[in-house]
């Protein structure tokens, strides 16, 4: 048996806030966009001084009417540059959700998971097995291990509970104004990455490793969602695809392919950082990455790049730790990762606008 689904109308968003890396930074999911470009209320004073001047000059306007006014483009992505960040945020999360959607398999134990689509329900890029209590009992062991990095590890788990944007930016050098839009991008991808985790976390419904042993004391507050997948190594790996992708489109760093190493292996510390703090097994790092690398293919297609979808499918196997050596080499059936049929992906006039912005960032020539 089989539930579907989709995001397509998914109308108001509210109440959504600690998603992955989002911790609380926004009701709605917009992450850091929400309150970006917004414009400050005035304070009394000045807007009585505003009233004030508006009564005394208007009159040398005289009879104004307006005559001849021009229209914006309709629905034009050259329109995108006049709203505020906030609004882009929206504009991109409502047309990435609009193909989304899911099939929610029942019935046996060893049959439970999830499988997403997009672009029609046929399409499936990601399809997950709900793993059995022994496959997390024996991840449990792996923890014992990770809880020792504690003392190295703490300044970044705690300065990684909303998004690690920061952490891309030094391995890139990026500065808010001159590099705004590919700032954008990152956050977009943050984004949609968590919304999606969250859907996957919901059906599958799995606990978290302090529940199922008194040994696993967290050192940062228990998130009150699921721990398969980790929602921050789905963002993680989704940024790192696009970012990589990003870095072969210019020719800004005369040492690409060092930087793509260092954001490959910043998005495993990110995940592996959330098992250290007693978050999440090593196999929610997995589910997660293998999520965020189709999420960040999603968004590349998007955004015109000419790449099919990677379907996988993901069979956790409770032997196994999380290596990004291993997670590099995509089927890999030791550690339950299958290959599905890739999906294609239609661009979107948004991302594109969004992406080429991002790209004129890194254009020496200007």
């Amino acid at each position: 048996m089989s539930q579907s689904g989709g995001m397509g109308g998914m109308g108001g968003m509210g109440g959504m806030g600690g998603m992955g890396g989002m911790g609380g930074l926004t009701a709605t999911g917009l992450g850091a966009l929400l309150t970006a470009g917004v414009d400050p209320v005035y304070d009394p004073v000045l807007v009585q001084g505003l009233q004030i001047t508006e009564q005394a000059i208007t009159h040398v306007a005289g009879d104004c009417k307006p005559r001849g006014a021009k229209e914006l483009s309709f629905s034009s992505a050259n329109n995108m540059e006049l709203w505020a960040d906030w609004v882009r945020g929206s504009l991109y999360l409502t047309d990435f959700l609009t193909d989304f959607g899911w099939n929610v398999r029942t019935g046996h134990k060893r049959q439970e998971g999830v499988e997403l689509t997009y672009g029609g329900r046929t399409n499936i890029f990601y399809s997950v097995h709900r793993p059995d209590a022994a496959c997390f009992e024996e991840q449990v062991k792996f923890l014992r291990d990770y809880l020792d990095q504690r003392p190295d590890r703490t300044p970044e788990i705690i300065s990684q509970l909303g998004f690690p944007t920061p952490y891309f930016s030094m391995i890139l050098g990026l500065q808010t104004v001159p590099n705004h839009y590919t700032l954008e991008l990152i956050t977009t991808t943050q984004v949609l990455a968590a919304h999606t985790a969250m859907l996957v976390k919901h059906h599958l419904a799995c606990r978290r490793p302090d529940r199922l042993s008194a040994k696993v004391m967290p050192i940062v507050p228990t998130p009150a969602h699921a721990t398969f997948p980790s929602a921050h190594a789905t963002e993680a790996f989704a940024v790192a695809e696009v970012l990589n992708t990003l870095l072969d489109s210019q020719e800004h760093y005369p040492d690409v392919e060092q930087r793509r190493a260092l954001i490959t292996k910043l998005a495993e510390r990110i995940a592996v950082n959330r098992t250290v703090a007693g978050l999440h097994y090593p196999i929610d790092s997995w589910a997660g990455a293998i999520l965020g690398r189709a999420v960040g293919q999603i968004v590349l297609s998007k955004c015109g790049i000419d790449c099919d979808v990677d379907g996988y499918e993901y069979c956790a196997n409770g032997h196994r730790d999380f290596f990004v050596d291993e997670f590099a080499k995509g089927p890999n059936p030791c550690f339950g990762v299958h290959e599905k049929t890739k999906v294609a992906v239609k661009p979107s006039e948004l991302f594109t606008w969004l992406w080429n912005k991002a790209r004129q960032e890194f254009d020496l020539s200007q």
